[in-house]
């Protein structure tokens, strides 16, 4: 796939840039800024979750290594954020936020690269539609787990 266009150089224009009015919305550029997006979105997610974990270990009393025990352990290990549900539903929500931004921009990027692979158009069809498949298989065994834990 490849355009081509050509610009009239003059004193003001610059060779081979084009106005945003002129390129158009095409599926492309929507996944350049998805791409762009999504990797902003998981810094905000990052300093979020440490701000959260923050407030929430002041308030409990609770050290990092206890926090991340609860995490990755959570039926061998009491809660160290109390008793309070809210802030158990708000983390899990997070995570599951936090997942489905990291695989969308994770299976984004395989699948730029991976494309330059495959030469029919069928080959891309099939790899495309199975990678996705797969993504969304693993999203809702991840968001099981993570909800139930």
């Amino acid at each position: 796939f490849a355009m081509r266009w050509e610009v009239n150089v003059t004193a003001t224009t610059k060779r081979g840039t084009l106005p945003l009015t002129k390129r158009g919305l095409n599926f492309e550029m929507i996944m350049w800024l998805f791409t762009r997006l999504t990797a902003l979105a998981m810094y905000a997610f990052v300093i979020a979750g440490l701000i959260g974990a923050l407030i929430v270990s002041q308030k409990t009393q609770s050290n990092l290594a206890d926090i991340l025990l609860w995490a990755f352990f959570p039926r061998a290990s009491e809660n160290p954020l109390g008793g309070t549900i809210w802030i158990t539903i708000l983390a899990k929500l997070m995570v599951f936020a936090f997942v489905l931004v990291v695989s969308g921009h994770g299976v984004h990027g395989a699948l730029e690269i991976l494309d330059d692979f495959f030469a029919t158009p069928l080959a891309r069809r099939w790899f495309r539609n199975g990678i996705v498949t797969y993504v969304l298989v693993v999203n809702v065994i991840a968001i099981y787990v993570i909800w139930t834990s």
